[in-house]
């Protein structure tokens, strides 16, 4: 599944930091290995997953990116009332992005809709080997919580092997899909030791990295790319992933999908957003 966001043109100022990116023109698509590709695309879905139901991940964001040549769609989660939290691939050569937030389905009139001001991807970020794989967008405003909009803690412990997790977004639902799922979905995955991962990916999988696999073809595909991995549920749910990348062979084969650490990066988020 991959998470799909709006992007709109924001006059932003240059910002003196290399690692805070104006929204403006900049650099191209990351760029991957043949092994591996990031679920950043203008369609995606979960694979075999189930329709979520208002309110069940109301940390959830709905991101469309304006890029060079048309719109991009990822994922993301609200981790204040205004910053989001998502992968760094995901911002890359943007110009400007709109977030939905506080729905299921896109179509929905009930959301809320909120413009970025900057973003701030981590400053050793590689598109070539997708490391460090996490930037934090500013919206404008703050957003209000409610019922169906609502922060979501992050974790600060280790996640270790045969954990239980639960991905979202409004990825394709399978390798033929042509366009974006409408419905939010989600799955639940369970977390494998990274010398198993490596035996696919190789040596890119570090120890910012976290990989999950489902009972059979479950994963995350294009149009997931930056939403959250969390343990729990509701008010216990805790973030622990932001959704990277997968095997370029396709999302239903069954390998491993891969998600940034949350955890390894908790000083630098709360250095960048205070949270």
């Amino acid at each position: 599944m991959f998470h799909l966001a709006l992007l709109v043109l924001c006059a932003a100022s240059a910002l003196a930091l290399p690692a805070e990116l104006p929204l403006l023109p900049g650099a191209p698509p990351a760029t991957t290995s043949m092994r591996y590709a990031p679920f950043r695309e203008i369609s995606g879905r979960i694979i075999s997953g189930s329709a979520a139901s208002k309110g069940q991940f109301p940390w959830q964001a709905a991101l469309y990116l304006t890029v060079s040549g048309g719109t991009s769609f990822c994922g993301g989660a609200l981790i204040s009332s205004n910053w989001i939290l998502t992968a760094a691939h995901c911002t890359q050569g943007v110009s400007g992005i709109t977030a939905y937030l506080g729905v299921v389905s896109l179509s929905d009139s009930s959301r809320v809709t909120a413009q970025a001001s900057r973003v701030v991807a981590h400053p050793s970020y590689s598109s070539s080997t997708l490391a460090n794989d996490i930037a934090l967008i500013q919206l404008s405003t703050s957003v209000a919580t409610s019922t169906n909009i609502r922060t979501i803690s992050l974790s600060s412990s280790t996640l270790g092997t045969g954990a239980s997790v639960t991905v979202s977004g409004w990825g394709r639902t399978s390798d033929s899909s042509s366009s974006i799922s409408q419905t939010l979905n989600y799955v639940g995955l369970s977390t494998i030791s990274n010398t198993v991962c490596a035996n696919t990916y190789g040596s890119i999988i570090q120890s910012g990295i976290v990989c999950c696999t489902g009972s059979t073809i479950q994963s995350t595909c294009n149009g997931d790319s930056g939403g959250p991995l969390v343990t729990g549920s509701g008010t216990s749910a805790v973030h622990v992933g932001i959704v990277s990348f997968g095997s370029s062979a396709g999302c239903a084969k069954g390998y491993p999908s891969a998600y940034t650490r949350t955890a390894a990066y908790r000083s630098w988020i709360s250095s960048n957003a205070g949270v």
